[in-house]
């Protein structure tokens, strides 16, 4: 008989992979909500993303009401399939894949990289005070979270595997939109949606979809899950 293993459930915010060319591509004008993640120091960061015509782009960081409402962005530039803009005060170089369904992507500096994943925004002026910044984006708390099934087959063929997946939570709390961002064996697919679909977040009144993103890690060794709340 077969011993029974478990996934380990790991949040974190991260995007890569894009879609086929197929797909439906993505408007990046106006203001999108958020995750960037990947600073080794700041961790995860929820924050405002402005993209304008002729190219104007500017990011709000909503955690101090002493930073100006906005802060300058290179010009963002669309070329073919993908969009880039830069933040000079981190320095970090901004990648995106329109084709897409939500806006998101990776960034990189010299030194370090991570990824961003954002959902459409109903905010367009930044709040003054740090009780309005601080509700402008509130962190996506888990309420219920479902472990993935370890597939059998890919406990006979010895399979370890991780995948990453990027999605939009309702007022509800429920997960809409789920998209497979990191896929090491197409064997993990489907557990991973099946404990997606079991999955829930705290409500709220608000009716904006809220951005978020969950990796799973598939280890042999691994007999209990052990969660990490990064927001």
């Amino acid at each position: 008989m077969l011993p029974r293993y478990v996934a380990a459930a790991v949040f974190a915010c991260v995007v890569a992979a894009g879609k086929p060319a197929n797909a439906a591509s993505v408007d990046p004008l106006g203001t999108w909500s958020c995750v960037v993640w990947g600073h080794p120091e700041f961790g995860d960061e929820r924050v405002l993303l402005n993209f304008a015509p002729q190219g104007i782009a500017r990011l709000a960081r909503l955690t101090d009401a002493a930073e100006p409402s906005w802060s300058g962005l290179t010009p963002w530039v669309a070329q073919g399939r993908e969009m880039r803009f830069s933040d000079p005060r981190t320095g970090r170089q901004y990648t995106a894949d329109l084709r897409r369904d939500n806006l998101g992507g990776t960034w990189r500096t010299l030194t370090t990289t991570g990824g961003w994943w954002c959902a459409v925004s109903d905010l367009d002026v930044v709040p003054e005070t740090v009780e309005g910044r601080a509700s402008a984006l509130p962190p996506v708390l888990p309420l219920v979270t479902a472990t993935p099934r370890y597939p059998i087959e890919a406990i006979r063929a010895a399979k370890q595997g991780r995948v990453v997946t990027c999605f939009l939570v309702d007022a509800s709390g429920a997960i809409v939109e789920p998209e497979i961002i990191e896929l090491s064996d197409e064997i993990f697919r489907a557990p991973t949606l099946a404990a997606l679909a079991r999955s829930r977040y705290e409500p709220r009144e608000s009716d904006a979809l809220r951005p978020s993103c969950r990796s799973y890690t598939y280890s042999l060794d691994q007999l209990a899950q052990h969660e990490i709340d990064f927001d």
